[in-house]
């Protein structure tokens, strides 16, 4: 077996430069530690005898972090849902009943649109009240048996009640980004949004998300397609439909825009898009050419091609004045 740092722990030259073990001390650690997202902890440690002294000299050596108490990650440096499921599998080791909620929830089942994490985000039952601090923010709720589900071993609130405890505590980009997602991804229906709604009425910022439940759309395929639809449709152009597919007279397919907007002043030049594509989509050479080709032949069917990007929507009333001008 592997203990590089793939297997989601240090090498086993990194363990023997602090203290000679025993090799199969070592690859127990490391197999340890690979079943539970990078993370070891002290009752590990101590089920293979080794003392509190290897993970202090281990961390002052920067080969492993410390996370939480009694919890440490044998390879640092992960990054987004990887750091999210390490800071998780922490929480869920060493804080007894800790289920992953909010944010951290949202990573877990694979919604897109919530900023990352600092730490762990988790839900306790009450009268496990345990006080929120570095690294472990703490709310303490009632969950109902539907309320959580195992997500590769962690437990997490369900997409419903992750919904409903998340998106009055996000702006309304991140929110409706956030909704879109866990609709395109199947996790909940249109009918289980307005269940959420009910849910988290009068919950502080619910009002600032009640209509964004009901934009929710599915077909939306990233947080820059939904922060885009959302600037439209709060500057009062909203797009007549998303995902629009353009086709020659013989049924070819041109291309697919993101948003679709028809242009009553403009019968000859009725339909405008807009896609959200990312740069890296279109940088290589390929998809240049590509690119050319498409707008060639969108030019003569008569539409009309918008680009978006994250610097648009971040920069308030861009994208609606270039929607305004266009329209």
């Amino acid at each position: 077996m592997s203990t590089g740092p793939e297997r989601g722990g240090a090498s086993t030259a990194s363990l023997y430069r602090v203290d000679v073990l025993d090799p199969a001390v070592v690859a127990a650690l490391l197999t340890r530690a690979a079943r539970q997202d990078g993370v070891v902890t002290t009752s590990d440690l101590g089920a293979l005898g080794l003392g509190p002294h290897v993970p202090r000299r281990l961390v002052r050596a920067g080969q492993w972090e410390r996370l939480l108490r009694g919890a440490y990650l044998v390879r640092p440096g992960r990054v987004g849902v990887q750091r999210v499921r390490a800071w998780s599998r922490a929480a869920s080791l060493v804080v007894p009943g800790a289920v992953a909620g909010r944010s951290s929830a949202s990573h877990l089942l694979g919604v897109q649109g919530a900023p990352v994490p600092a730490g762990a985000e988790v839900v306790l039952p009450p009268g496990r009240q345990k006080p929120s601090r570095p690294g472990l923010a703490v709310v303490v709720s009632a969950l109902a048996p539907q309320d959580v589900v195992d997500v590769r071993g962690v437990a997490t609130t369900s997409a419903l009640r992750t919904l409903v405890d998340l998106v009055p505590r996000l702006d309304r980009p991140a929110a409706l980004s956030v909704l879109d997602s866990a609709l395109a991804l199947g996790l909940v229906t249109p009918e289980d949004l307005l269940v959420a709604r009910e849910r988290c009425a009068g919950r502080r910022g619910s009002s600032g998300a009640a209509d964004l439940w009901v934009l929710a759309d599915g077909r939306a395929e990233s947080p820059l397609e939904s922060r885009a639809r959302l600037a439209c449709v709060e500057a009062g152009v909203p797009p007549d439909d998303l995902q629009v597919v353009v086709r020659t007279g013989d049924g070819h397919v041109v291309a697919r825009g993101d948003l679709g907007f028809h242009r009553r002043s403009r019968p000859e030049r009725r339909l405008l898009l807009l896609e959200c594509d990312g740069k890296e989509v279109h940088a290589a050479p390929d998809a240049l050419y590509r690119d050319r080709w498409r707008a060639n032949a969108l030019v003569a069917l008569g539409v009309d091609v918008i680009r978006c990007t994250w610097a648009d929507v971040e920069h308030p009333g861009r994208l609606p004045a270039m929607f305004r001008a266009a329209l």
